[in-house]
């Protein structure tokens, strides 16, 4: 049979074409008789990723990610950047802003607490603001966006807490961020708990402290992120379930050094004691708004257990009359392996004196300095993907 009646490559060519790279993909794995959980962790490439790439809504790509697709299917590696690039194609979005996503943005964000934040530029500008939120959030289209349940750990479910838009916005970027962290090590609760002593001492080293623990916590199936706040919440942290694994999301409500490390013991807390309520409720929030006798006593408890871990009443009762000795101060939080900062901190948490409190945030190492590492600001314009990317870069060093 000659050339011209039966080219197999041209038949191939003709075939690939006709069919997009997800569907070749399923193809492959029903014939290899795999699932899609199995083949994820052959190729390890984390499953939002995958999915983002087969269906071309992933619109920033590692090469070597296409590289192993097109090993595992068996393809010229051209002709999987091919298939891929269709599948982007066909995901285009929107030249200009529907009504339809004039109305879901008003109805489901706050602009001018995204544009205060540094999210976004301009209010008015509905394509712009749908642009940066998918961006964000690591989706392709702004209908994605699904409001989380306001069901939280210890909560009867009655609590309505104001700025409830920001919120949810808050703790929706927070999830897809750990979601797509995807931390492959399993949670072991035996082992945070041995860990738990040797925390303490890492808050001597401003710099780097904070990330060695967060590196140490991701080896243990503990991620930890730090996203900044959003204007009218007053959030001092959360605990997530994702993947049924914890996850800790710390930031900056209150401008101080010793905040970072009180709530994610006040976070740990909650891992070691409440996990089982967090895993059914799908997170906690440390949330100062929150009025419901319930959660306050739970909250409480956690409190006590960071202040104990940190620098507990009983000591802080013991030196109170030496406060203004920085040479004796400096003493006690060597010998109790913590930055002095904390004591001043602590000391102006239980008085609530004015002067106690421009004391500690004299004494306070700016928070940027512990964060810098780890800090993903608002005002960032790369997709989800790549700050994830720097993030995971981070912990697995």
């Amino acid at each position: 049979m000659g050339n011209n009646l039966f080219n197999i490559d041209e038949l191939l060519q003709g075939a690939l074409k006709k069919e997009a790279l997800k569907d070749i993909f399923e193809n492959k794995l029903d014939e290899l008789k795999l699932t899609k959980t199995s083949v994820q962790e052959i190729l390890g490439i984390p499953y939002r990723t995958l999915k983002g790439v087969l269906e071309g809504t992933q619109k920033v790509v590692d090469v070597t990610n296409l590289m192993k697709l097109a090993d595992f299917l068996q393809l010229p590696k051209e002709e999987v950047f091919r298939l891929y690039t269709d599948a982007l194609q066909k995901k285009n979005p929107m030249s200009r802003t529907s009504p339809d996503s004039v109305k879901f943005i008003r109805e489901n964000f706050d602009p001018a607490v995204l544009k205060k934040a540094g999210l976004i530029d301009d209010v008015s500008d509905y394509r712009h603001i749908e642009q940066r939120i998918t961006k964000r959030l690591g989706f392709k289209s702004i209908f994605e966006y699904q409001k989380p349940s306001n069901d939280v750990a210890f909560s009867s479910g009655l609590f309505k807490p104001k700025n409830l838009l920001t919120r949810l916005f808050w703790i929706r970027v927070a999830v897809c961020r750990l979601e797509e962290m995807d931390n492959p090590n399993d949670y072991n609760r035996e082992v945070l708990l041995k860990y738990v002593p040797h925390i303490r001492q890492h808050t001597t080293n401003v710099g780097r402290g904070l990330t060695e623990v967060i590196r140490s916590l991701y080896k243990i199936g503990i991620t930890v992120i730090f996203q900044p706040p959003l204007q009218g919440l007053q959030l001092r942290g959360a605990t997530f379930n994702v993947n049924d694994k914890p996850c800790i999301v710390l930031t900056n409500y209150r401008g101080f050094y010793s905040t970072l490390w009180f709530c994610l013991m006040h976070e740990i807390f909650h891992i070691i004691f409440d996990w089982k309520d967090i895993k059914e409720n799908r997170y906690h929030l440390t949330d100062d708004d929150v009025e419901e006798l319930t959660v306050q006593e739970r909250e409480k408890e956690a409190d006590k257990f960071a202040s104990d871990y940190l620098f507990s009443k009983e000591k802080m009762a013991a030196i109170r009359s030496k406060l203004n000795n920085a040479a004796f101060v400096k003493g006690v939080a060597k010998e109790n392996d913590i930055h002095e900062s904390m004591i001043y901190s602590s000391f102006a948490f239980e008085t609530n004196d004015r002067k106690a409190w421009a004391r500690a945030k004299a004494m306070s190492p700016p928070v940027q300095n512990a964060i810098q590492a780890l800090d993903f600001s608002w005002n960032d314009k790369r997709p989800l993907e790549e700050i994830v990317a720097d993030h995971k870069r981070i912990v697995n060093k």
